[in-house]
C-alpha cells in the first residue's frame, strides 16, 4: 500500500477517534542498540577507560526508557473531532485542534531526526518554545511518527485538524 493510500485510510476514520501507536519494531531496536553500548561501557569501566561511566549510564538510561516504551500503553497518538493526545512514557499531553498548526516534517539536530513539528498556540512565548523553533522552525513537535514516514503523519496531521475546524459550529 502507497504511503497516500494509507493516509486516505487513516484520515478515512475521521472523527475518530483513532489511536496510532510507536513503531515496536523501532524501540526493539533501539533497547538493542542502548543495552549493547551500556554493556560497552561496563567493559570499559573494566578497562579503567574513561568515559565508561559516562557511556554506561547514558545508554543505560537509554535501555530503561527503550523497555519501558515496549510496554502497553505506554505511548500512543489518539486524534478525534476536538483535538490530540500525545502518550509517551505513560505521561499524556492533549492539544485543541485550534491550538495547533502548521504541522510539518523538521529535522531535529544533532542526529537529524525526522519528526513531525507544529506551532502551538499554548505554549508560543516560552523559552523551550523559542528553542525548539531556532532548531526545527516549529514551537513543538510529536515524539514519533507511529509507524509512518515523518512526511506521511504530517499530511494526515494537516488534513485530520482541516477536517474538524471545517465541521465545527459557529
Amino acid at each position: 500500500m502507497g504511503s497516500d493510500d494509507r493516509v486516505g485510510e487513516l484520515l478515512a476514520r475521521f472523527p475518530g477517534p483513532l489511536t496510532l501507536y510507536p513503531s515496536r519494531r523501532k524501540w526493539l531496536l533501539v533497547l538493542a542498540g542502548c543495552t549493547a553500548f551500556t554493556a560497552g561501557g561496563y567493559l570499559m569501566i573494566q578497562d579503567q577507560a574513561s568515559g565508561g561511566w559516562y557511556v554506561l549510564v547514558v545508554f543505560g538510561v537509554g535501555s530503561v526508557i527503550a523497555a519501558v516504551m515496549l510496554l502497553p500503553g505506554a505511548g500512543r497518538l489518539a486524534l478525534d473531532r476536538h483535538g490530540f493526545t500525545c502518550t509517551s512514557l505513560f505521561k499524556s499531553h492533549r492539544v485543541r485542534w485550534q491550538d495547533a498548526g502548521d504541522f510539518a516534517p523538521v529535522q531535529v539536530p544533532p542526529a537529524n531526526i525526522r519528526l513531525v513539528g507544529y506551532d502551538d498556540a499554548t505554549v508560543a512565548g516560552r523559552r523551550i518554545a523559542a528553542i525548539n523553533v531556532e532548531l526545527t522552525g516549529r514551537n513543538a513537535a510529536l515524539n514519533d511518527t507511529y509507524g509512518l514516514s515523518a512526511d506521511d503523519l504530517a499530511r494526515l496531521m494537516a488534513a485530520w485538524r482541516e477536517r474538524a475546524l471545517e465541521r465545527r459550529p459557529n
